[in-house]
């Protein structure tokens, strides 16, 4: 969730609860200085209710959302690196003091106890290619670090005792080696990021919102002790509805 957007929302809850709230407690005769002061009250409180709602939420769903679209840009990137790049960037993973990784030639690393073999590619590994590294005589632990894997191959990998690291796991290892890249192949350029929002912000849809909101200040003013107010705000929305719906993006 976007800082902007959490404000936002924040914001729009104060303002509707303390508008409510102003008009039923001038409703009941109240003093206007009285039943400003308790609609204000109303408005914070409801404000921290939806801010901690909408934190907890970011916690326990966004997060894991934002965790998956940076695993699928990770894997992504791999597939498209090269050979040769994706061994390096293995290598140095994977190397501790203790145990430093040297390559067997291409996609194959190594270190004293264990062997790893690198298949990153937009296709599940299959059960051919598997074969293909049961070949390699060795006893040291063996490894595969891959994107997907289809069930015939991971049964096979069993028979054969290689260990198989999916998407998760290799986007765990990443993370927790604080090694995730800075830069990701194929990502969006900040330009076309500037574009999508725009195209956001100024989409036809939003004419619908406008006209809504609009149209609720523009019946509210009826009620309230401050029509100028709700009539000068409702006309601006439905202003800004037609402009949009005119101008706007599809």
């Amino acid at each position: 969730m976007k800082k902007f957007a959490l404000f936002s929302d924040i914001c729009f809850a104060f303002f509707v609860s303390g508008i409510f709230s102003a008009i039923f407690f001038k409703a009941l005769r109240l003093s206007t200085a009285t039943a400003l002061l308790l609609a204000l009250l109303c408005g914070i409180l409801t404000a921290l209710s939806v801010g901690a709602f909408l934190l907890y939420r970011r916690k326990n769903v966004h997060l894991k959302h934002t965790d998956e679209a940076e695993k699928e840009k990770l894997l992504f990137h791999l597939s498209l690196l090269s050979d040769e790049a994706k061994t390096t960037l293995f290598q140095s993973l994977l190397s501790s003091p203790e145990h430093p990784c040297k390559r067997f030639g291409r996609l194959r690393l190594f270190t004293d106890t264990d062997f790893y073999f690198l298949k990153f590619s937009f296709s599940p590994v299959s059960a051919d290619e598997i074969a293909t590294l049961s070949r390699l005589k060795t006893g040291k632990r063996k490894t595969l670090f891959c994107n997907a894997i289809d069930e015939t191959a991971r049964m096979l990998c069993g028979r054969l005792s290689i260990a198989v690291k999916t998407g998760d796991e290799v986007y765990a290892l990443f993370k927790n080696a604080n090694a995730l890249p800075k830069a990701y192949l194929g990502e969006s350029t900040p330009s076309s990021n500037k574009k999508r929002r725009l195209h956001l912000y100024f989409s036809k849809k939003n004419a619908r919102r406008f006209v809504t909101g609009g149209a609720m200040l523009l019946l509210f003013a009826r009620l309230s002790p401050y029509a100028f107010y709700y009539i000068a705000v409702g006309i601006v929305l439905l202003l800004s509805a037609v402009f949009i719906r005119i101008f706007g993006y599809e």
